[in-house]
């Protein structure tokens, strides 16, 4: 049988970068394309090593766990113990949950004679062309499929504590306010996928331009030139469904940086637009603030608990 080393190693860096990027979301850790992709480099050498004398090495289990030890230490480096340990249990979680999925997919549309006939149950060998196909197509799918249910999963743990402290950048000036993080704000930019919070236009009035800070229920629109030049740039009209059922526009402003405290996490965000409401939108006075679940997804974890 002829075994293409190069396709079959190919094969495995892509697969081993995926996985590594789906512990990295699994676990907000930040991760360097840099190092994704030698930790996935190192981890598919592993085809190689398997056609070399060092092959028994990396056949033997205390050998595998070192070999893995070294591949999560290139992508996602030393703190401690603890955390060290978290990113190897949750590389092991999501290789088993997707190689898992993808033998269960695979054996679930056979029938009884390919156990019969099947060489993989009893000799070592690379697949066929078709079983080939059926990981290159089968794979993106199970990791889209694990990363969109741990995004619920992290959704709902944050659901769960809907109450959280965020600080947002505009410039050199920060404003800090109350957030209730709301599920069922999907408000986003129609262009750029960019989530939008909602902030009371009280908290922020000494840090944004006057004009922002006026009332715009009136009928006159707003005039480009009677805003300072520098904010021109971040600013981006949202279109969203009022409760009557209309169609409506929402001004917002893409602020430098935004950071969330719950949980005892700090966690930034980028990529958001902040617009504001001339309401207060808690009656109690609870919050001041909306978050975008989208922002707690996608943010960065920069500082935890010691």
């Amino acid at each position: 049988m002829v075994v293409y080393l190069d396709a079959v190693w190919a094969l495995n860096l892509f697969i081993d970068a995926c996985l590594l990027k789906l512990t990295a979301l699994m676990l907000k850790r930040r991760i360097t394309r840099l190092r994704l992709w030698l930790g996935a480099v190192i981890a598919s050498t592993i085809v190689l090593v398997l056609f070399t004398p060092a092959a028994f090495i990396v056949d033997h289990p205390l050998g595998k766990l070192v070999y893995s030890m070294l591949i999560i230490f290139t992508a996602f480096g030393y703190r401690r113990l603890s955390v060290f340990m978290q990113n190897l249990a949750a590389f092991y979680f999501t290789a088993f949950a997707i190689g898992g999925g993808l033998f269960a997919v695979h054996y679930f549309f056979q029938d009884a004679s390919f156990y019969a006939n099947n060489r993989f149950l009893n000799t070592m060998n690379y697949g066929d062309p078709i079983s080939w196909i059926f990981v290159v197509l089968g794979f993106p799918l199970l990791w889209y499929f694990a990363k969109k249910r741990m995004d619920q999963t992290v959704v709902r743990k944050w659901h769960s504590s809907t109450i959280a402290q965020v600080s947002i950048r505009f410039f050199d000036d920060w404003v800090h306010a109350k957030a209730m993080i709301d599920s069922g704000n999907k408000l986003v930019d129609p262009l750029t996928q960019t989530p939008v919070m909602f902030l009371e236009k009280s908290v922020c009035s000494s840090c944004i331009p006057e004009v922002f800070s006026q009332n715009r229920q009136t009928s006159e629109p707003l005039q480009l030139e009677s805003i300072p030049e520098e904010w021109r740039h971040r600013l981006a009209w949202i279109p969203y469904r009022a409760v009557d059922g209309s169609s409506q526009l929402t001004l917002a402003i893409r602020p430098d940086e935004v950071v969330i405290y719950q949980d005892n996490k700090q966690m930034a965000c980028r990529k958001a637009l902040v617009a504001f409401t001339d309401h207060a939108l808690s009656s109690s006075g609870d919050f001041n603030s909306i978050l975008h679940p989208d922002m707690l997804l996608n943010g960065t974890i920069i500082k935890t608990a010691s």
